[in-house]
């Protein structure tokens, strides 16, 4: 398929969507009206039990004092430098971002069964579908958070760097700070699309099954466009099994734009709204699907 007829494609679903939710949105405004005030208390309560977990503080501390340490490396030439701290500094924040997202939404609904704290908030007037969102909510509460952090730190290093090397006969140090926070951004929705699929798992599978479930669609689906190249080169039951990978596994190596950043390639702004709009698709399925199975288990 050509870039242009991706590009329509693209334009005529959103067009679709559109109208399918301005013609429902009878039946969805009220319900999400209803919903949203007790989704936004299991958020804020989400947020508050993931402050007094001192794991996430000191990672977030390992992290910030990792970005703070590239500033070492004062052997490379200034041009070398800048795209070592963008490329490590990106690297860190999306790495640890998804250990922290693997690590938190895995936890967030087997705690509470276990801990029967799940019994008293169902007992008040929430549903079901309100839980999983007002955890999925506070989850992503909770990865903005520590994104922005890491994101601001990166940024904050550039900047003291390009002030150090700036009065420096021919310094070719250059920032790129719009390709740093983009691409963090970007990051950050491949997080929420990989934290959802985590929530939909931790509703029928134990907590150790979430976290190694967790690790393999983090490896699949940063080499989805390698399984797809397997797939054409496959045949029989090998290429199905491989083709049923590529189309349910998320494709996070299209929120992955560091190495655009690190090399100061033009941002593609269109391939970023795609990707945001394809995660946007694949959460809500898979949110659906998370209240459907937990809606049925037995807690």
């Amino acid at each position: 398929m050509s870039p242009l007829v991706a590009r329509l494609v693209f334009i005529i679903g959103l067009v679709i969507v559109a109208a399918l939710l301005a013609v429902t949105r009878k039946a969805w405004v009220p319900a999400v009206g209803h919903a949203f005030p007790s989704t936004w208390r299991i958020a804020k309560i989400t947020v508050a039990e993931a402050r007094r977990r001192r794991v996430i503080q000191a990672v977030v501390v390992l992290v910030v004092l990792i970005l703070f340490s590239m500033t070492f490396f004062s052997y490379l030439s200034p041009a070398e430098q800048a795209r070592m701290y963008i490329s490590s500094g990106l690297g860190a924040i999306t790495v640890f971002g998804i250990l922290l997202a693997i690590f938190v939404a895995a936890f967030l609904i087997p705690h509470d069964i276990e801990s029967r704290t799940i019994y008293a908030i169902l007992a008040k007037p929430v549903r079901r579908f309100e839980f999983v969102l007002g955890k999925y909510l506070g989850a992503l509460i909770i990865l903005a958070v520590i994104v922005a952090v890491m994101t601001a730190v990166l940024v904050l290093v550039l900047v003291i760097q390009d002030h150090l090397v700036k009065d420096l006969p021919e310094s070719a140090f250059k920032p790129n700070l719009e390709g740093v926070i983009f691409a963090a951004v970007m990051s950050y929705f491949a997080l929420a699309v990989l934290t959802a699929l985590i929530i939909l798992i931790s509703t029928i599978a134990s907590t150790t099954m979430t976290v190694i479930c967790a690790f393999i669609i983090w490896v699949v689906g940063s080499l989805q466009s390698t399984i797809h190249d397997l797939a054409e080169h496959a045949s029989g039951t090998s290429q199905l099994l491989l083709l049923i990978i590529y189309h349910i596994i998320p494709k996070l190596e299209n929120f992955d734009f560091r190495h655009e950043a690190s090399n100061y390639l033009p941002l593609s702004w269109i391939g970023g709204l795609q990707a945001v709009v394809y995660g946007i698709g694949y959460t809500i399925v898979v949110l659906i699907l998370a209240s459907i199975f937990f809606n049925d288990r037995q807690v």
